[in-house]
């Protein structure tokens, strides 16, 4: 609390209108500051939590905005995403659309707490890169499994009942298109998130 009162200022709605790949994006992004958007939540972080905040900073910025976005949750935890120039905002942008309209015609393999957890086990932030050597990857596979089952207190993100619908069982098959959609839509998280805490 004492984070979100030191970094809170008066806010009002944001307009938007872009063309996203064919699709007219309108409406109104609430709450935005002088200096861009301040989120907070009363939970653990998540990284659908912070597709969340990517997905309105990216409106944000494709509009014109030019401050940082935020998101503040329990336990010191945070997103943080600097401004992006309105192009490269509308290039992500347009990107997540076009994913969005695939996954309209067929299911988009997307896991963000599995991907999320096997990203931030072989993303070194500071080269730019995945690191795809046999240990990394052991080891992100293992954070991977890790979410994707759960355990006694915590039930994982294969317990959702739509993505059972979609498979029984994870198959190698899988497991890979699933790297592949983490790699294309999170990876810009990971990416420009500027904050020790995911």
């Amino acid at each position: 609390a004492e984070r979100v009162m030191a970094e809170r200022q008066q806010a009002q709605s944001m307009e938007i209108d872009l063309q996203c790949g064919g699709v007219n994006l309108t409406g109104w992004l609430q709450q935005v500051q002088p200096d861009g958007l301040l989120r907070w939540r009363p939970s653990l972080l998540s990284v659908s939590q912070g597709m969340q905040l990517w997905l309105e900073h990216l409106v944000y910025c494709a509009s014109g905005g030019t401050g940082e976005s935020r998101l503040f949750v329990r336990k010191e935890g945070e997103w943080r995403f600097p401004a992006l120039a309105p192009a490269e905002a509308q290039a992500y942008l347009n990107a997540l659309v076009d994913g969005y309209l695939l996954g309209m015609s067929q299911p988009l393999l997307l896991l963000p707490e599995s991907g999320g957890a096997w990203l931030k086990a072989c993303y070194d932030a500071e080269k730019d890169v995945i690191l795809m050597d046999e240990e990394t990857q052991q080891k992100a596979r293992s954070k991977f499994l890790q979410t994707y089952e759960g355990n006694m207190v915590v039930s994982g993100e294969g317990a959702d009942i739509w993505y059972q619908r979609l498979w029984r069982s994870l198959e190698p098959a899988h497991y890979e298109e699933i790297i592949a959609q983490t790699q294309r839509y999170l990876l810009p998280l990971y990416r420009y998130h500027q904050s020790t805490q995911i």
